[in-house]
């Protein structure tokens, strides 16, 4: 398989986006990228991170950029999530993502992005139009801490149920902890 077909192999898998950290998955050099961008077979959108042009864009091409922006070490999180899974029409300023604690992009762009450090374990992480997104339930979670509106997480967890999207001995312990959060803010106001 030619070097061209392979970068495109992998952009096809992620909305048209392929790295320098995917170059060396896949064997190549990385500076075989910046050549390929030079003749304009890429376009690059950051350090590290090319596009190919040929492919259209889409849906959540936003998003899949953010994830490359990481290296591919990045899940949409928060509230960026709860748009992702269909669940809120929420419009958060930077799209969300956890990070590994370790993830330090340098790259120019960051300005677009709000990075939570966190190891996820591998359950609290789920794909949703190919891109890695935190699990129903770890986002309502959270969204909760970082003090999105209780009211709409409320409504979020009820889409989510008639989506199926959470097990049912989760939507008991959610609701709880929505209504105790809840209850503790207006409380404290």
């Amino acid at each position: 398989m030619s070097l061209r077909d392979q970068v495109l192999e992998r952009a096809v898998e992620q909305h048209g986006y392929v790295t320098t950290r995917d170059a060396r998955d896949l064997g190549i050099d990385p500076t075989q990228l910046r050549l390929m961008a030079a003749r304009g077979r890429l376009e690059r959108v950051a350090r590290g991170v090319y596009r190919v042009p040929v492919l259209p864009r889409t849906e959540h091409d936003e998003l899949a950029e953010a994830v490359a922006w990481t290296l591919g070490r990045g899940v949409v999180s928060h509230e960026s999530a709860l748009v992702l899974h269909g669940l809120s029409d929420v419009n958060p300023s930077r799209i969300q993502l956890m990070v590994p604690r370790d993830n330090h992009p340098r790259a120019a762009g960051g300005e677009l992005y709000r990075l939570h450090r966190r190891v996820l374990k591998p359950e609290d992480v789920t794909e949703r139009d190919d891109l890695p997104v935190t699990t129903v339930a770890r986002t309502i979670r959270d969204c909760l801490a970082a003090g999105t509106d209780p009211a709409q997480l409320r409504r979020a967890l009820d889409e989510a149920v008639v989506q199926g999207l959470v097990r049912p001995p989760e939507v008991d312990a959610l609701r709880e902890e929505i209504d105790n959060h809840g209850a503790s803010g207006r409380a404290k106001g």
